[in-house]
């Protein structure tokens, strides 16, 4: 694989949304936090956060192990708030399992208990029509 191939697989995978491919985030935090912007998707992510801690503290409580056969499913929790409220752009790799997925939504889930992560979109968000205001 050439190297312009590779940069342009990882900015299709970066892209915010079907309509924001170009933008000037190399975090992914940042990227991530502009694709979990409706308060609804939001909380479904967070839900889903707790049912999978949820699921895997029963398992091992009940000694149930069964019930890690449920963890794949609290996937689907966050991905029907992108379904329903917020099309943004899911990448499969993510949507499965990344560790960049996983640190992310633990992030959101600190700034959300917290109440910084309201914060946290209006800076991405101003630097990104700032960017996109240049005409880049």
């Amino acid at each position: 694989m050439t190297e312009s191939n590779a940069n342009l697989q990882q900015k299709l995978r970066n892209r915010i949304d079907d309509r924001t491919l170009d933008h000037p985030f190399t975090d992914y935090w940042d990227i991530f936090v502009l694709k979990h912007q409706h308060p609804i998707n939001v909380a479904l992510h967070i839900v889903g956060i707790f049912i999978f801690y949820g699921l895997l503290f029963s398992a091992w409580k009940l000694q149930n192990f069964w019930l890690l056969l449920g963890l794949p499913l609290t996937q689907l929790v966050g991905l029907s708030g992108h379904l329903l409220f917020e099309r943004s752009h899911i990448d499969l790799q993510d949507a499965v399992f990344s560790w960049r997925a996983s640190r992310c939504l633990g992030r959101m889930l600190l700034r959300v208990l917290l109440g910084k992560y309201g914060e946290d979109i209006q800076q991405r968000q101003e630097v990104l029509r700032k960017y996109q205001s240049k005409g880049n």
